[in-house]
């Protein structure tokens, strides 16, 4: 007679790459309509809506239905003090080269391009407390979430079917191809090297997700302080850039020796419960749907303007525009403000932005 298999191996469960592979379609169909719907109605909010419920959620549920447990598998359960080396590396490296590569980019590309995808664009007719969630989910919820999807399962599910050094490439180009953004795609690119390399060889994702905070942190700084930095000269790129990385291999120095930067050890593919299906996707179903509901009590107005300025698009006036046209931009945008606050109406305000969108007005 012939023993029955143990329960755990009469499961068969899909290895991480496969997971990996439907994780990443998912979040890629997810982002493309729900989470791009959600930034239409309200920027700051769908931020952090699309990094909660597409970025986090998705890999979360991928690991957990698969019988595995998230927090361990994707490194998080390991002391947070990494996050220390992850910030130093992402500071000296956004000088060493995250801001040439944007640098070199913005003088390739023509003028309207660089414009079209400027962060300015990001931080455009957002309130204070919008501009608040915005930095927080840039500066938090993107970094974390990101960092638990790229870094936590795409990067170590590749690893399971290529050699690590092609996982690690391969995951940073897609980190840069999910942006859609041709001017920032090399620097972007480079940052997921950065970020994949520090989460390889810690074996860990606080380091990545320190390095990404910092980046994106910096990078909103440095943008309100000197604005999209596309008239900084050319020598001072380059002193930046050698200064930057100075730092960067000063500090690889210093953690070879703290014996931090240790060769890498491949992650078991532990084995826990599966997680029932239903059971795991109803809290972040319940969560989402709480959350656009709190939008729409809170924000209406904000919603509706948001749906008109996207069924009328209206090019907002760049550096080279005339005075006409960047008063009739002015009075666009303080009509929006009235029409958000109740003070006017939305067939005003749509009047308005189609006739803005048919002819610039003359000087």
């Amino acid at each position: 007679m012939i023993d029955p298999a143990p329960e755990e191996e009469a499961v068969q469960r899909p290895d991480l790459g496969q997971v990996a592979l439907v994780a990443f379609l998912a979040v890629g169909v997810l982002f493309l309509t729900v989470g791009a719907s959600a930034q239409v109605f309200n920027l700051a909010w769908g931020l952090w809506f699309s990094e909660a419920f597409v970025f986090l959620a998705v890999p979360f549920l991928a690991l957990a239905v698969t019988g595995r447990r998230p927090w361990r598998a994707t490194g998080l359960d390991q002391p947070a003090w990494g996050m220390a080396a992850g910030v130093g590396v992402g500071l000296f490296n956004y000088a060493a080269w995250a801001v040439p590569l944007m640098w070199l980019a913005e003088q390739l590309f023509p003028p309207e391009v660089v414009e079209r995808y400027s962060a300015a664009r990001l931080f455009d007719r957002q309130s204070g407390v919008e501009l608040v969630l915005l930095i927080a989910g840039v500066g938090v919820a993107a970094p974390f979430c990101e960092e638990f999807f790229y870094r936590g399962l795409v990067q170590p599910g590749l690893a399971r079917r290529v050699p690590a050094a092609r996982a690690l490439v391969i995951s940073a180009l897609l980190f840069s191809l999910m942006h859609f953004d041709p001017v920032g795609f090399l620097a972007r690119f480079e940052l997921g090297l950065v970020f994949g390399l520090l989460a390889w060889r810690s074996g860990s994702l606080w380091p990545a997700i320190g390095a990404h905070a910092a980046n994106n942190l910096i990078s909103v700084i440095v943008f309100f302080v000197v604005g999209d930095g596309t008239g900084l000269p050319g020598w001072l790129i380059g002193a930046l850039a050698l200064g930057g990385n100075v730092g960067v291999v000063a500090l690889v120095v210093v953690l070879r020796r703290a014996r931090w930067w240790v060769a890498p050890v491949p992650a078991a593919d532990e084995v826990a419960p599966f997680a029932p299906f239903f059971r795991a996707v109803a809290p972040w179903m319940v969560g989402a749907l709480a959350a656009l509901i709190g939008l729409t009590v809170v924000d209406r107005r904000g919603v509706q303007l948001n749906i008109i300025d996207l069924m009328n698009p209206v090019k907002r006036p760049g550096k080279d525009a005339s005075a006409g046209e960047r008063q009739a931009w002015q009075d666009l945008q303080e009509l929006r403000a009235r029409v958000r606050a109740g003070e006017g109406g939305f067939d005003e305000y749509r009047a308005l932005r189609e006739l803005a969108g048919e002819k610039p007005p003359a000087e």
